[in-house]
């Protein structure tokens, strides 16, 4: 799984809503082309950042969200006024329309719970013509996203939740909050050496990356952190004595910064290049 963790400063740098949204907009881009499946946000105890966190979830949410359950899920939002300026992503969970009678059996789309029938199973948005019969799903709620599998052709047409393991390829990040930033690189301190998770801090004042190429390679889960747009991670994490080395991917900048959404689009590059070229 490759992870990033920002802060909730990450669009402190941006003065309106506008520019805070568009920014946001970019940085989802910038998840989903490389395939970031997890992203974590963290709190920056510099200052009360908390409105840009929750504007940057919001809007990282709603940019993985298909378009077709947009409208459902968030309806009219001052916070999204801005949405028609977000470029698309394009995902392979963001799938196109087609009518009903051109859905095959075991087809995958992701769509929202809308309602539930007498006895046998709630109906799901899916974003076809009409709602689809969702079988064999006690526990879900009507509004609750979810990926669903479809189980019989149209006119009948029906479908049950996608089991983990059965979608295959890349299908959306999941975002969440990580406490502060001292938390988050304390429990990856803990978890350092297992031979299997790796957890990068990205400094322009770090190590080559280069010195952990064959790390990056064997990892099965990589997580990359960054810092805010005015101080890096461990000025953010100044009172916690953890022993992690920071690790620059721009040993040859020609700027005094690199903007956070740069940095993500420039260390993302590296690190699937990386494991890319251990797979051929």
């Amino acid at each position: 799984m490759l992870s990033v963790a920002i802060p909730d400063s990450s669009l402190a740098d941006e003065s309106t809503l506008r520019e805070k949204s568009i920014k946001a907009a970019r940085i989802a881009r910038v998840l989903a082309i490389f395939g970031v499946e997890s992203v974590l946000i963290y709190r920056d105890t510099s200052a009360d950042y908390s409105k840009d966190g929750m504007l940057l979830r919001l809007i990282l949410e709603f940019m993985d969200t298909p378009q077709y359950l947009r409208k459902i899920l968030y309806g009219r939002m001052r916070e999204l006024r801005y949405a028609g300026l977000f470029p698309p992503l394009k995902a392979p969970h963001h799938k196109p329309y087609v009518r009903m009678d051109e859905v095959k059996v075991d087809d995958v789309r992701q769509g929202v719970v809308v309602g539930r029938r007498m006895r046998d199973g709630y109906y799901v948005d899916v974003g076809l013509d009409e709602p689809v019969l969702l079988e064999h799903a006690d526990k879900v709620k009507v509004g609750e996203r979810v990926s669903v599998i479809f189980t019989s052709p149209y006119p009948d047409l029906r479908c049950r939740l996608a089991r983990k393991g059965e979608i295959k390829g890349y299908w959306g990040y999941h975002v969440r909050y990580a406490g502060t930033a001292s938390d988050l690189l304390k429990g990856l301190s803990s978890k350092k050496g297992d031979g299997k998770s790796l957890a990068i801090i990205t400094s322009k004042l770090g190590r080559p990356v280069r010195e952990i190429e064959q790390d990056i390679a064997m990892a099965r889960d990589t997580m990359l952190i960054f810092g805010s747009p005015y101080k890096d991670v461990y000025e953010i994490a100044a009172n916690v004595k953890i022993d992690m080395p920071t690790y620059n991917f721009f040993p040859m900048q020609k700027v005094e910064s690199v903007r956070l959404e740069e940095a993500m689009l420039g260390c993302l590059a590296v690190v699937n290049y990386i494991k890319s070229k251990s797979r051929t």
